[in-house]
């Protein structure tokens, strides 16, 4: 008895490790441009990523399915950095920061148990890393809006924060949506070519805050 609660105890701690590990990483951007105490964390930033989830959910009415599979991909898009640190596009080559985020998520999907949901979470991230299906160009986007807002919460609320020191982070954003990976879906069906409607607005959005 005693080690089938140990047993359970541990599959718990495999499973939670990685998440609690985020909780204590903090933003890499934050703390280098802005140099402000308590700085969000990689955790935090993913749980504001899955507020605009639930907002956007709501106003473009998602199934419930759908509202799932894309908080699940939120909460793991950033998991990798639990061992590789939270890495600034401008510090490493984009192919060696995706190898290194590849092997460091497949080192922690190892000690998953049950293996339905490591073969789920390795699912998630393939999908999210290769940015074909809706839900990955989504989460992508929201990703980069969670960013500008909290820059824009920092210059609002933060007196030692000035525009000047946020400006990158806004720029960041529209350079995004310009030259990032492609936030679009083949216009091959009606399905399609709604959720085409609804990334454009959450890039409109995007832009409203970036300027």
């Amino acid at each position: 008895m005693v080690r089938t609660t140990k047993s359970k105890q541990e599959s718990i701690s495999d499973f939670t490790e990685h998440f609690y590990r985020l909780k204590e990483l903090g933003r890499t951007g934050w703390k280098q441009k802005l140099e402000i105490e308590n700085s969000e964390s990689v955790a935090s930033h993913t749980v504001l990523m899955i507020v605009l989830v639930f907002f956007f959910s709501e106003k473009y009415r998602y199934s419930y399915k759908k509202k799932v599979r894309l908080i699940e991909m939120a909460l793991i898009h950033d998991l990798a950095e639990s061992i590789i640190g939270d890495i600034t596009p401008e510090t490493m080559n984009e192919n060696k920061k995706r190898k290194l985020e590849d092997d460091a998520f497949c080192k922690i999907t190892e000690k998953m148990f049950p293996k339905s949901l490591k073969k789920k979470y390795l699912e998630l991230w393939h999908e999210y890393q290769t940015n074909k299906t809706f839900e990955s160009k989504f989460v992508h986007l929201i990703d980069k809006l969670e960013m500008v807002i909290q820059a824009k919460y920092y210059l609002d609320n933060r007196r030692e924060v000035k525009e000047e020191m946020v400006r990158p982070f806004f720029q960041s954003g529209m350079s995004f949506m310009s030259h990032g990976p492609n936030l679009q879906l083949p216009k091959t069906s009606k399905k399609n070519n709604q959720h085409n409607k609804e990334l454009k607005d959450i890039k409109e959005i995007l832009e409203c805050f970036c300027n």
